[in-house]
C-alpha cells in the first residue's frame, strides 16, 4: 500500500505529493468550498440588507405614531364637529367649549369609546390604539374614571403626547398614549 504523504519532523506537517492534490477527491473538496462560499456570501448579503432597512421601518413607524397622536390630541382638544355634537351626530370628536373641557362632550366621548371603541378610532382616522388620561381622575356620570380608550399594559412603540387644558376650572394635564 502506498503512503499518502510523509511527515517532515523538522517542520511538523505532512508533505503531500503533487499527484494526490490533482486527484478527484481534491476536486470535490474544491466544489464544496465554492458552494459554501456562495451560501456564506448570500447569507451576509441578506443580513446587511435586513439591518440596513430595519432602522428605516422603525423610524417610519414612530413617525406615523407621532403624526396620528398629534392629530388625535388636536381633535380631542377642539370643539368637535358639529359644535354641539352628541353620540349619534358626531363627525369629529372634540371635548372643549370656550377653551375648557365640556363635561357633556367628555361624557359623550366616554360613552362612544366604551360602546364602540373602533368607531372612535374611525372618527380619529387611525389604525393605532389610543388611551386618553388626565393628571387627575375625571368624573363621568358621577363615577370616577381613570381614562378613555384602551389602557396600555406593556406595549412597545408607545408614544405619549402631553397637553394642558382646563377641567373644572383647574389646570389639568392630558396624556394621549398611542401605540400599535
Amino acid at each position: 500500500m502506498e503512503k499518502r504523504g510523509k511527515k517532515d519532523s523538522r517542520l511538523g506537517f505532512v508533505i503531500v505529493p503533487l499527484r494526490l492534490l490533482k486527484s478527484k477527491r481534491s476536486q470535490a473538496w474544491g466544489i464544496d468550498l465554492a458552494v459554501a462560499l456562495v451560501i456564506f456570501t448570500f447569507g451576509i448579503l441578506i443580513f446587511f440588507f435586513y439591518t440596513i432597512n430595519r432602522p428605516n421601518e422603525a423610524k417610519e413607524n414612530i413617525d406615523s405614531l407621532s403624526y396620528d397622536g398629534e392629530a388625535i390630541a388636536d381633535s380631542v382638544l377642539s370643539k368637535g364637529y358639529p359644535d354641539s355634537w352628541n353620540t349619534t351626530s358626531v363627525s369629529t370628536l372634540g371635548i372643549l367649549s370656550d377653551n375648557k373641557i365640556n363635561e357633556t362632550k367628555l361624557e359623550y366621548f366616554y360613552t362612544i369609546s366604551t360602546e364602540d371603541y373602533n368607531r372612535t378610532r374611525a372618527l380619529f382616522n387611525t389604525r393605532f390604539e389610543y388611551y386618553l388620561s388626565f393628571s387627575q381622575n375625571i368624573s363621568i356620570g358621577g363615577l370616577e374614571v381613570e381614562g378613555i380608550g384602551n389602557k396600555p399594559s406593556s406595549e412597545k412603540n408607545l408614544i405619549r403626547i402631553t397637553r394642558f387644558t382646563i377641567y373644572k376650572n383647574k389646570p389639568t394635564t392630558v396624556y394621549f398614549d398611542i401605540w400599535e
